[in-house]
């Protein structure tokens, strides 16, 4: 099983991260090349979310050119392709973004899991036609042992079998642990509080 954790250190070195804030957020632009010169043997992912910008064109070049500048990241995570408060996705912006990353790893971040239910596979279905690698899925705020609260997660992952990566995010490694023990997993991301 693969770990990744959320980092905005330069300082901190893990075999495979997610450079974000805390709010999953941009990092500093800079830190993915440095990250990658410092070591170059980690998997380094960079999240694209600028909460802060409210306009929408904006955004959406914002995030194109933050790809850009960071060169040296491995893969992207971002929240930002959603529309309709997590009912439809952006799909044209999705396929232009996926032009902008190339071959390297498109991620849609935790937000996802604010996605009804009745709805989360069909939207998986979408991101699995436009190429994206992988899905994460916020499991912070659940209870391990409520299985009606795991169960949205537990379909989806039935669901997207070998077609898309679904990454849960956990808190800490107790959680992961609890988690892995009811559901199997080949990823997983260590996001913190």
């Amino acid at each position: 099983m693969k770990t990744i954790h959320r980092n905005h250190s330069l300082s901190e070195k893990f075999t495979s991260e997610i450079l974000a804030r805390k709010d999953f957020s941009a990092p500093n632009l800079v830190l993915p090349e440095m990250k990658k010169a410092l070591y170059p043997e980690s998997e380094i992912f960079a999240s694209l979310n600028h909460w802060e910008e409210t306009d929408r064109f904006l955004l959406k070049n914002l995030i194109i050119e933050s790809v850009r500048k960071m060169e040296t990241a491995d893969g992207f995570i971002t929240d930002q392709v959603f529309q309709d408060h997590h009912h439809h996705l952006d799909l044209r912006f999705i396929s232009e973004l996926s032009k902008v990353i190339g071959d390297r790893h498109f991620i849609v971040g935790p937000e996802f899991s604010k996605v009804p239910p009745f709805l989360q596979s069909r939207l998986l279905d979408e991101l699995i036609y436009h190429d994206i690698s992988g899905v994460m899925y916020d499991v912070r705020g659940i209870d391990m042992d409520d299985f009606n609260a795991l169960q949205p997660l537990a379909k989806l992952k039935i669901h997207a079998k070998k077609r898309i990566v679904i990454t849960p995010v956990v808190k800490d490694e107790a959680q992961m642990k609890r988690l892995i023990g009811s559901i199997p997993f080949e990823v997983v991301s260590i996001h913190g509080e």
